[in-house]
């Protein structure tokens, strides 16, 4: 750990910081008033009632007895920092945060809400629909004359575009939000018993591109701040970490993936989305990956698989005279090529506009930024030259403020800069992550977005 304080950091800086992804608690007895005011007469409590993301129960409401046959994942316990009174008040009073900006070393931060993120997976309509505006309607009041350094995030919930564009608007026009944080999936029932995660682009049970479209023409970020914990492989019922470790990363790379296949980030090149507190490992080994199945299962690379390319004949006289302990058996060759065949063959990268690798550099380059902790050690994998192209991916400072992971506010800016201190980042490149690419993220969407801020006449180096 650093021994230099923010001060210390902020010093050796001659750019701004801009905290991408700071958290707020929710100061329940507040909210609790603004959900009952939007008809959910049991209040906050029916978020507990409704079940998880996939109606089964949470982990606390099962008996210890029953867990091993219902198989509830565990959730999160001892989730706040609680050693720091100082930092909770300031994590729960706007006030207080605003007031403690400059001792953090922060010069703006976009502010997400906790409870906040699960509210948009909740199943029944009435209650999601009905506790996203509370939320909203709560946060917009709270964060009321602080606008200049604390930007409040809406929470939008995505079950059907409908209900995602009412909120949007809602939010942006009526209660003045600049950025949203989408839910990154929506659950579906499978006939007959289970469910299904629906990404929102590829193969979704809707059409969400009305959605796509209002945000660009609202000038909205879009962030998706979705966890993956009780999805298959993070499933525990007994360990919180084995659940936790990933989650946001596995929900942002199904989600991304989704967009890209299904053509949204080449319909919509203007969308600015951001993807949070899932660090760009994923995102480094997506691009990859992508680029990589392109070559293979592109349209170039797929006629070297087409069983119609197999000369079975050849293949039955080399098994024939190299069979040692094999006993070919004659036209096997064309029984084993006809397995393979299939009425279904498509190109899996028509409808995403990719065309080669290029597509796929711009796409994700153009219209993504990546959530970072401060003491992420592989931030650097986002600047590594050897990325495809030689484009560094759009990584952004999130302080992850307020959660169990910042036992400390104070310690966020001195990890941070052990980026440089370890020689993994220089101060470009450091400069870009706390700043210039938080800047962009936001400009990108709306031009003016920074008016009446701290950072107005702020230039990106």
């Amino acid at each position: 750990m650093s021994e230099m304080s923010p001060a210390d950091v902020r010093e050796r800086l001659d750019h701004p910081v801009v905290d991408s992804d700071g958290h707020y608690w929710e100061h329940w007895p507040d909210l609790d008033r603004y959900v009952r005011d939007e008809g959910i007469s049991e209040g906050l409590n029916a978020l507990w009632a409704t079940g998880t993301f996939d109606g089964s129960s949470h982990w606390a409401q099962v008996a210890p007895e029953e867990r091993p046959r219902v198989r509830p994942f565990r959730q999160t316990w001892w989730g706040v920092p609680f050693g720091n009174t100082d930092d909770l008040a300031a994590a729960m009073a706007p006030e207080l945060m605003y007031r403690r900006l400059d001792e953090l070393g922060l010069d703006l931060a976009l502010c997400y809400p906790t409870w906040g993120l699960v509210v948009p997976s909740q199943r029944n309509d009435e209650i999601r629909r009905g506790m996203c505006r509370a939320w909203n309607r709560y946060t917009a009041d709270v964060y009321d004359g602080f606008g200049d350094r604390l930007v409040p995030v809406a929470t939008i919930p995505t079950a059907t575009p409908q209900e995602a564009v009412d909120a949007l608007d809602h939010a942006v026009v009526d209660l003045g939000f600049k950025v949203a944080m989408l839910g990154g999936f929506a659950v579906r029932d499978l006939e007959g018993g289970g469910t299904w995660i629906d990404s929102l682009g590829l193969d979704s049970a809707y059409d969400y591109d009305p959605l796509w479209q209002r945000l660009v023409e609202l000038g909205t970020v879009a962030g998706f701040h979705s966890g993956s914990m009780g999805w298959s492989g993070r499933r525990s019922i007994t360990n919180f970490s084995y659940n936790h470790m990933g989650n946001f990363a596995g929900a942002s790379e199904a989600t991304l993936k989704s967009l890209l296949f299904g053509g949204v980030l080449h319909r919509f090149p203007d969308l600015r989305l951001a993807f949070l507190e899932g660090g760009t490992t994923w995102a480094v080994q997506l691009v990859h990956d992508v680029i990589g199945h392109y070559h293979k299962r592109g349209p170039e690379g797929l006629p070297a698989y087409d069983p119609d390319a197999f000369d079975s004949d050849r293949f039955d006289r080399l098994l024939a005279e190299h069979a040692g302990k094999l006993n070919p058996e004659p036209g096997f060759g064309a029984q084993f090529a006809d397995f393979f065949r299939t009425p279904d063959v498509v190109n899996d990268f028509e409808a995403s506009g990719i065309t080669g690798p290029d597509d796929v550099i711009r796409q994700i380059s153009t219209s993504c930024w990546f959530g970072c902790e401060a003491d992420d050690p592989l931030t650097r994998l986002a600047f590594d030259p050897e990325l495809p192209g030689g484009t560094p991916l759009n990584a952004v400072f999130s302080s992850d403020i307020a959660h169990w992971d910042v036992a400390n506010m104070v310690d966020v800016m001195p990890e941070a800069y052990e980026q440089v201190e370890n020689g993994w980042l220089d101060e470009l490149q450091f400069r870009a992550f706390m700043c210039d690419n938080a800047v962009r993220l936001c400009t990108g969407a709306d031009p003016g977005f920074f008016k009446g801020t701290v950072l107005e006449d702020y230039q990106p180096a």
